[in-house]
């Protein structure tokens, strides 16, 4: 049974003429016409259930009905529709520092809040010493309240407040008061008091907490429930709509493309398992992209610095001989010429869009952790990244060549007289000891800017979490490979592809080759 219940909730203020004006003034302004009111809703049509011991993260910008919800879900005010289920006692930290009288004393206050609270004498008594300490109040108990800084006060009232081990526990915004040390104590508080198995909701406009402590997490925008549901996921879509990489339209959508039942989940969005899904998808298959990265396109995506077009994870240069994929890629995208290759107008993100057009994909959400909570999401899984990051590398890590690369906005229209230039060690000042090779980007497509964005890339060796660009091979890492696939006989509905995913070096084009020759076989049914 749940411990909290909130069902459609919706709750309303008035504001307007019936403030202030007796029965007289109020009389003639309807007769007149004069009289008005207006309707502002701060919450509407919210619902969700919590179990004992879960923990609730509310988050959302100002404004959008958090702390209004936790009113109603506490009992301090009814909701206008809708209706709200408690079961068991209810312990609510709101506006912490509200309700002290600033002429008594600390002391004086102590009791005072705690008698609001419905703590007996006795108990105050017992519990007076504790409260001032875990404060760090000691040397102000016979201060006016009014000398107290606000973190003090907020201190204090924190210290009353969580003496007790109720059912349910409301938090607003409580667990930021005072310095570190004493934010720390008061998480540690908290987390007693949750261990204990009492039911939570917080709200916090700090995303990692909510990230740590929280089970479940209701998203609300301007009083409309977004999303509730798991932590993780609803995080990482809240964190891009506030880093205004989606809106907030599109964060309902791939929210609710999660919920949907796929043929193909594909993860993982470079140009093999794009070029998969979309022929697929043009074959009637229902096909979702994920990424773990908060973007799409794997290591040819690039980004706009300055209104240069900027290779995030290293240059690329697209080059082939087969007609196929030359007229294929020109399908979706439009290309320029560059020293024997091509570059796709605008970045090759343009190239990546138009392979996934009307193609559900979401960013920001690793494959272990969707399969925790959606596990019949899709029938077959294309696993893209590394085989042995599927296993969770049980039996060790395989090898790439790895590249470090240093981008650096110059106050200058160029830097060099070439896009690519490979220098010599003696032509390096100390900064760049090292570097093997600096690219200009906006030289790529003549790009208009006062300014000018430069790579320095230099080799490293490559350890996990590092950019993992062409597999190594050898005799230790095919070892390695042939036990990994041996392992992935136990899984029949996963296919592994792609660079990381087959241990194999593939240049662009034959990465977009290998997907559409994947969907083929696929599609035979072999």
């Amino acid at each position: 049974m749940s411990v909290i219940e909130v069902n459609d909730v919706s709750i309303r203020y008035l504001t307007g003429d019936f403030k202030d004006i007796g029965l007289k003034e109020y009389v003639m302004r309807r007769l007149t016409g004069n009289y008005h009111v207006n309707e502002f809703w701060a919450d509407r049509h919210i619902s969700f259930k919590l179990e004992q011991g879960e923990m609730l993260g509310i988050i959302g910008s100002n404004g959008a009905g958090k702390s209004t919800l936790l009113k109603a879900v506490s009992g301090i005010m009814e909701p206008t529709e809708g209706w709200v289920k408690r079961k068991g006692n209810i312990a609510a930290l709101l506006e912490l520092a509200s309700g002290f009288d600033g002429d008594l004393t600390v002391r004086e206050n102590t009791y005072l809040r705690g008698a609001m609270l419905g703590y007996t004498r006795r108990f105050m008594d017992e519990t007076y010493d504790q409260i001032i300490r875990f404060a760090e109040l000691q040397d102000f108990q016979d201060r006016p309240f009014k000398q107290l800084s606000s973190g003090m006060k907020s201190r204090l009232a924190f210290s009353i407040a969580s003496l007790v081990q109720p059912d349910i526990l409301i938090l607003d915004e409580v667990l930021s008061v005072g310095d570190g040390a004493f934010r720390k104590k008061s998480e540690a508080k908290m987390r007693e008091i949750i261990a204990s198995g009492a039911t939570t909701i917080l709200v916090s406009h700090s995303l990692s907490q909510v990230q740590e402590l929280c089970t479940k997490v209701l998203w609300l925008e301007k009083g409309n429930q977004i999303a509730f549901g798991d932590t993780g996921i609803i995080c990482s879509f809240y964190q891009q709509y506030l880093d205004k990489k989606i809106t907030l339209t599109q964060a309902k959508e791939k929210l609710d493309s999660l919920n949907g039942h796929y043929d193909y989940l594909v993860v993982g969005s470079g140009l093999f398992g794009c070029a998969f899904a979309r022929e697929m998808t043009d074959r009637g298959k229902k096909c979702l992209i994920i990424d773990s990265r908060p973007q799409l396109g794997g290591n040819i995506y690039c980004e706009s610095i300055d209104g240069v077009t900027v290779h995030k994870y290293g240059t690329h240069i697209f080059r082939t001989n087969n007609k196929k994929i030359w007229d294929y890629v020109n399908r979706y995208a439009r290309f320029v010429d560059f020293e024997g290759g091509y570059i796709p107008v605008g970045g090759y993100n343009t190239l990546i869009e138009g392979l996934l057009k009307g193609i559900p994909a979401v960013t920001g959400v690793g494959y272990k952790h969707l399969m925790e909570v959606h596990p019949d999401i899709a029938d077959k899984v294309l696993y893209t990244g590394g085989i042995d990051s599927f296993f969770e590398y049980s039996l060790g890590h395989l090898e790439y060549d790895s590249l470090k690369i240093e981008l650096e906005e110059m106050k200058q229209e160029y830097y060099q007289d070439q896009t690519i230039v490979i220098p010599k060690p003696e032509d390096l000042d100390e900064d760049h000891e090292g570097c093997t090779r600096i690219v200009e980007y906006k030289r790529f497509l003549n790009e208009r800017s006062k300014k000018t964005v430069v790579a320095f890339e230099y080799p490293q060796e490559w350890i996990p979490g590092r950019l993992a660009c062409i597999p190594v091979g050898g005799e230790k890492n095919e070892k390695l490979l042939a036990q990994y696939r041996k392992m992935a006989i136990d899984h029949p509905n996963v296919i592994f592809g792609g660079r990381l995913g087959s241990y194999k070096y593939y240049t662009m084009d034959e990465a977009i080759a290998a997907g559409l020759e994947l969907a083929k076989r696929e599609l035979r049914g072999e």
